[in-house]
């Protein structure tokens, strides 16, 4: 089942770059660059593990597999940026502070220098396989050997990051739900923390990466919603 999702979740993240990037040429949506760039990120993430059982255990999928790390450590801390970005544009008062403003930026470096310390300095990766997938991965379960000698390994810990990043999300995303009935972006935020808390060592990865790419859904979904209604407001005081 994996070696079909895989690609699926390839085609989802490719078309959220896609959206993403109209909106920036169309609209200069507020949010949608970085949103693109994770976006970017993460069609690199699942391609690589769609193409893991084809490259095989080695140094190259082992290489290949390095930019993914890093990209889950440096960048997925600018996913607050964007959602405060979202939140102003949704008229969220509390994001359009000062105060805010300042502590997003902070949360950004703070995150991003505990990614790079948790999850790449002294980067060790071993491979993993479970359900037709071959990839490489800090923490390996008997579960997800490939081969015999193979022993179990507790690499980095949680993806702090991430949590952060989500929690902010959720609650702009239960700010715009009262303030304009847009339920979405804290669906998005839920269904993540769901398919995040599925044991990997149990069901694989798949769960997880679903719940990416229905967060990132979300998030391009909730800021095609605000742009386009910025645009209809603009275009109503150009004629006025």
């Amino acid at each position: 089942m994996s070696a079909y999702l895989y690609p699926l979740y390839v085609m989802v993240h490719l078309g959220v770059f896609l959206w993403c990037l109209n909106l920036i040429f169309s609209y200069r949506a507020p949010g949608a660059a970085i949103i693109a760039l994770i976006a970017g990120g993460l069609v690199y993430d699942n391609l690589i593990i769609s193409l893991g059982a084809t490259i095989g255990i080695g140094p190259l999928l082992q290489n290949l597999s390095w930019p993914r790390f890093a990209m889950h450590a440096l960048l997925t801390p600018f996913m607050i940026i964007a959602v405060t970005q979202i939140a102003v544009a949704g008229g969220v008062r509390w994001a359009a502070t000062s105060w805010w403003r300042i502590s997003a930026w902070l949360l950004v470096g703070a995150m991003a220098v505990y990614g790079a310390l948790e999850h790449l300095v002294g980067l060790q990766t071993f491979p993993a396989c479970f359900d037709g997938i071959v990839r490489y991965t800090t923490n390996l379960a008997p579960s997800h050997f490939c081969f015999e000698g193979q022993e179990a390994v507790k690499g980095a810990g949680p993806p702090i990051p991430s949590v952060v990043g989500n929690i902010i999300t959720l609650a702009v995303g239960i700010a715009l739900w009262r303030g304009h009935r847009w339920p979405w972006l804290a669906a998005g935020a839920l269904v993540m923390f769901a398919a995040a808390g599925v044991p990997i060592y149990t069901y694989g990865m798949a769960a997880s990466n679903g719940g990416e790419a229905i967060l990132m859904l979300s998030f391009v979904a909730t800021i095609s919603r605000f742009a386009l209604k910025r645009d209809r407001r603009l275009g109503d005081a150009a004629i006025a």
